[in-house]
């Protein structure tokens, strides 16, 4: 990795030894899926602050998975970049083997799906209920499609304690950025990890790249159909990714 230009606006230190890297457009990402367009008062700004706080917080949580589980199944030294389409952990050495790129792979959703958990314990521990924040940090992503008498109890866990708004909205986006974006990672869709799971899988990149257009293509076009247009955007790209993979696999 090149030194730090000191005039950059890239940011740079260290953890655990780690080198960390995080370039300025990431910032401008995360206020864009926070509903920054939207913002139109000062209660909308702060929770879009805690928003990209958050969501910093579950990406360098998940990268560091990545960084530390490699850097134990001799990956060699690690190096974690954030940038406009999120993360990605570099390595000086391949995998030895394909368990150990898998542990690698699914090590950094496992550490976000852990940040969340943890959230979830904290907030217990703040109402003197751990196990109920425990089982907040798995249902509250699901809030919207949970039946109607779940939702309320799940409210009332949330509102029925005088903890600061700001802390239950904490709380609560850390919870839920860590699980959707978990799973979203774990789509076949290369590069993400899930593609990067169904390439060790199955030995091969095609299919991979097959499966990833068709499925990125697909939430792209949905997206379009929702008018999530920063949603269609990053799903259109990652398919132009898989069909540029496809046709340069296909040549050899």
């Amino acid at each position: 990795m090149q030194e730090k230009n000191p005039n950059s606006w890239v940011l740079q230190f260290r953890f655990l030894g780690i080198p960390v890297r995080i370039h300025p457009l990431i910032w401008v990402v995360l206020a864009l899926l926070g509903g920054a367009i939207e913002v139109d008062s000062g209660a909308g700004l702060l929770h879009l602050l805690l928003f990209i706080g958050a969501g910093m917080l579950a990406l360098l949580v998940h990268e560091l998975g990545h960084a530390l589980v490699g850097r134990a199944c001799g990956y060699g030294v690690p190096e974690v970049e954030l940038g406009a389409l999120g993360g990605m952990t570099h390595f000086s050495a391949g995998p030895r083997n394909r368990s150990s790129l898998l542990l690698t792979v699914l090590a950094g959703p496992l550490a976000s799906l852990a940040l969340g958990a943890l959230a979830g314990l904290a907030f217990g521990c703040h109402i003197g209920a751990p196990l109920l924040g425990l089982k907040l940090a798995f249902l509250m992503p699901w809030m919207d499609v949970l039946p109607l008498d779940i939702q309320q109890a799940l409210v009332l866990g949330l509102l029925g304690h005088p903890l600061p708004d700001l802390l239950i909205q904490g709380y609560t986006l850390v919870m839920v950025i860590c699980f959707w974006w978990s799973v979203f990672n774990l789509l076949p869709i290369y590069p993400m990890d899930g593609g990067k799971v169904l390439a060790a899988l199955l030995n091969s990149y095609l299919i991979p790249a097959i499966v990833g257009l068709v499925l990125a293509a697909g939430l792209a076009i949905w997206s379009l159909c929702d008018a999530r247009w920063f949603n269609f955007m990053i799903l259109g790209y990652l398919a132009f990714l898989n069909y540029q993979y496809l046709r340069v696999l296909r040549r050899h």
